[in-house]
């Protein structure tokens, strides 16, 4: 009975394999979801799964079956798969999501890592910011950032690395006092981050926006200006850089100049919050 239902699942196997993947493609592109593999019913899996036998399977339908039976909870089962998966990335990162479902974050992010996992890592982050865990984030984030300085092709993901930082020591910042030593050392090294991303990518509005924005809140009005008005030559479409340079003006207290910047912000985007609290400071 065994050996029939192996070899029933594996004549269907062999059969969509023809028809779906060639030669090396197979193994790799095979195991990633909506490929043929991922269309084996897992109560099929899991029988395939549980029988031991010396009969070996394709190491795509392996992947899935881990990943089936770590999306149900069955952790032994998962480990079993894996264990019997080569070393590769998809193994890395099996092993990370078996470690997250087993409660150890350390293991998890450094198989994440390894496996230049990166939708994995920010998951990670993303939990530990919901529990308010910001040290904890701030940590995993410098680690990506160490993990992605040392491939050069990465430069992209590297500068979404350091704006995703400079996000988190802002939130860090809003969690001390204002004019408090720790907010304004949290706010330098928001800025730090935020200048490191736009030096990798200097034409990103977003990274653009992010740093006139923080040097606004460093009393860095010139530069601030600098910045909001690059992005407005990258984007004259954008009414965030004419938000930002109406806000410099109106600090260094030229209501004029804001209130020019203002309107023509307006005109692009009425609905702006950024807009709305200029808004209230200018009386408009």
């Amino acid at each position: 009975m065994r050996i029939a239902v192996v070899a029933l699942v594996a004549a269907t196997i062999f059969a969509l394999g023809i028809l779906q993947c060639l030669g090396s493609v197979a193994v790799r592109a095979s195991a990633e979801r909506g490929a043929w593999v991922g269309f084996v019913p897992p109560s099929i899996g899991r029988r395939v799964d549980a029988l031991e036998t010396a009969l070996p399977l394709p190491e795509a339908l392996r992947i899935v079956l881990a990943r089936h039976a770590l999306e149900r909870g069955d952790l032994d089962l998962a480990a079993r798969d894996i264990a019997r998966v080569r070393s590769s990335r998809d193994r890395l990162a099996l092993e990370g999501g078996l470690a997250e479902a087993r409660h150890d974050p350390t293991a998890a992010i450094a198989a994440y890592l390894a496996a230049g996992d990166l939708a994995g890592v920010r998951d990670a982050v993303e939990a530990r910011v919901r529990g308010g865990n910001i040290d904890g984030a701030l940590a995993l984030q410098g680690a990506v950032i160490v993990r992605l300085q040392g491939e050069r092709t990465q430069a992209d993901a590297l500068a979404e690395a350091y704006f995703e930082l400079g996000v988190l020591q802002q939130t860090q910042a809003y969690g001390f006092y204002v004019e408090t030593p720790q907010r304004r050392a949290s706010e330098v090294l928001a800025l730090h981050a935020y200048l490191r991303a736009v030096a990798l990518a200097p034409l990103s509005l977003r990274y653009l926006i992010a740093l006139g924005n923080q040097q606004l809140n460093l009393g860095q009005l010139p530069a601030a200006s600098r910045n909001f008005a690059r992005a407005h030559e990258i984007d004259p479409t954008s009414a965030e850089p004419l938000a930002g340079l109406a806000d410099a003006a109106l600090r260094r207290g030229d209501t004029a100049t804001a209130r020019s910047y203002f309107t023509r912000a307006r005109a692009l985007a009425p609905s702006s919050s950024a807009l709305l609290r200029l808004a209230r400071r200018l009386g408009a």
